[in-house]
């Protein structure tokens, strides 16, 4: 996949990761939380790299 097929594939992951963060956060499942935002974190450094690159 090239660039321009990339980028709002992982828009769409952050954005249902963050939701999934939201939502496990409020809900009280701690652990699930911290699971969702490490994976919001490691989706927003990876496409922060690939505009950087491109």
């Amino acid at each position: 996949m090239n660039q321009q097929q990339l980028r709002p594939l992982y828009l769409i992951g952050i954005a249902a990761s963050a939701y999934a963060l939201w939502y496990f956060a409020t809900a009280g499942s701690n652990l699930y939380a911290i699971a969702f935002g490490l994976v919001t974190v490691v989706l927003v450094v990876r496409l922060r790299k690939l505009i950087a690159g491109s």
